[in-house]
């Protein structure tokens, strides 16, 4: 599995790309950096949604000059993984646990082999969700977790009568 690069955005060097299967035989692809000189443990990045590897590719960089490996996968239904849906253009995920599966795979057949200790979380939007469940689930696979913006569902709120119409308005605007 190879990575996009692109003039702009170059893949930064030293990678190994790939996919793993989960066990409900989700494919995900996977790419890890090697550590540099003087490594100081592996970064995991877990991506928010509708995002991909490639999109994270300066804070890869920045990542490995400051001392770090680092590792990151396309989850499940979104960038080059598998998707459940014929329209490759869409996501889809059964149940938010899924990527729960998604984190446990690719810790354990990415990270703990091939990744240099101590392993570091950080994690944007979606990805922060998960890994809050990661956390609260009680695996212990990253020394520390760094959150941006986690999705967090508000239960009990409910969007008012003036921005529902806003919102019926602006889906039948395309």
């Amino acid at each position: 599995m190879t990575l996009v690069s692109i003039p702009a955005n170059p893949v930064p060097e030293n990678v190994v790309a790939g996919t793993i299967k989960t066990p409900d035989g989700a494919e995900l692809r996977f790419a890890r950096w090697a550590p540099p000189a003087g490594r100081k443990g592996t970064v995991c990045v877990f991506t928010g949604r509708s995002e991909q590897i490639e999109k994270y590719f300066e804070t890869v960089t920045d990542l490995r000059d400051r001392g770090f490996a680092v590792a990151m996968i396309d989850w499940r239904g979104q960038g080059h993984s598998s998707r459940r849906l014929r329209d490759p253009r869409k996501g889809y995920v059964r149940d938010f646990s899924d990527y729960e599966v998604d984190v446990e795979t690719f810790v354990q057949q990415v990270v703990l082999p091939d990744c240099p200790p101590p392993h570091f979380a950080l994690a944007h939007s979606m990805g922060a969700a998960v890994m809050l469940r990661v956390a609260h689930a009680g695996k212990r696979w990253f020394d520390r977790m760094v959150l941006s913006a986690p999705m967090i569902d508000l239960p009990g709120r409910r969007t008012g009568l003036p921005a529902r119409a806003l919102l019926r308005l602006l889906r039948l605007a395309g």
